[in-house]
């Protein structure tokens, strides 16, 4: 299914992925600059819908919003994810997306603060992650900052009352084909436990 310059996974699986920000995006700054995209997000969201038979959405081009942060009203990626959620009933969703090279860690977890659920499945993730490939890897896990901003966790989590988290994956790990594919390997083993 595709709404635009979205586009939508279905499956069987109560899981739902997300890449919102694979290409270029506008950030509700004074100056309205674009955002360079997170190249790979999609081709995750991709390869764990395929793997494990579950949900999925995604961009496909440049927007002139960001599916993160702008409100539902103005914001289709967050109109979508609504539709799929009572559509599909979910019982997961997870956010994918980059983070530069030059952080402290190689995987930031993010999950809403209100939420035990969301932080129990950002913590049992967070131990699985650094397996085969990505042995040795830094996991650093943290609350959504309570900024006022309402991320697609959040929104997801406090507004359709799901679980739900974001995962950045340094640049690094996203741009080599064996570390993505470990990456993935590792996500759907620990999703496939609890949630398929």
């Amino acid at each position: 299914m595709n709404c635009s310059n979205i586009t939508t996974i279905t499956g069987k699986k109560p899981i739902l992925l997300s890449a919102p920000h694979v290409y270029a995006h506008r950030r509700p700054k004074l100056n309205m600059g674009y955002k360079v995209g997170e190249r790979f997000t999609d081709s995750i969201v991709k390869d764990v819908c395929q793997k494990l038979k579950c949900l999925g959405i995604y961009i496909t081009e440049d927007t002139d919003y960001d599916a993160n942060f702008h409100t539902e009203k103005s914001n289709p990626y967050k109109q979508e994810i609504r539709t799929m959620v009572t559509e599909f009933k979910p019982k997961l969703f997870v956010d994918i997306h980059g983070l530069d090279n030059d952080s402290m860690y190689d995987f930031g977890i993010y999950y809403p603060s209100k939420f035990s659920r969301s932080r129990n499945i950002a913590m049992k993730i967070a131990k699985e992650l650094g397996k085969g490939e990505l042995k040795g890897v830094t996991v650093s896990v943290f609350r959504f900052p309570d900024n006022g901003q309402k991320t697609l966790g959040e929104f997801v989590a406090s507004k359709l009352r799901i679980p739900a988290i974001q995962i950045e994956v340094a640049r690094y790990i996203r741009e080599d084909e064996t570390l993505r594919n470990s990456f993935v390997e590792n996500l759907c083993s620990v999703i496939s436990k609890d949630f398929v």
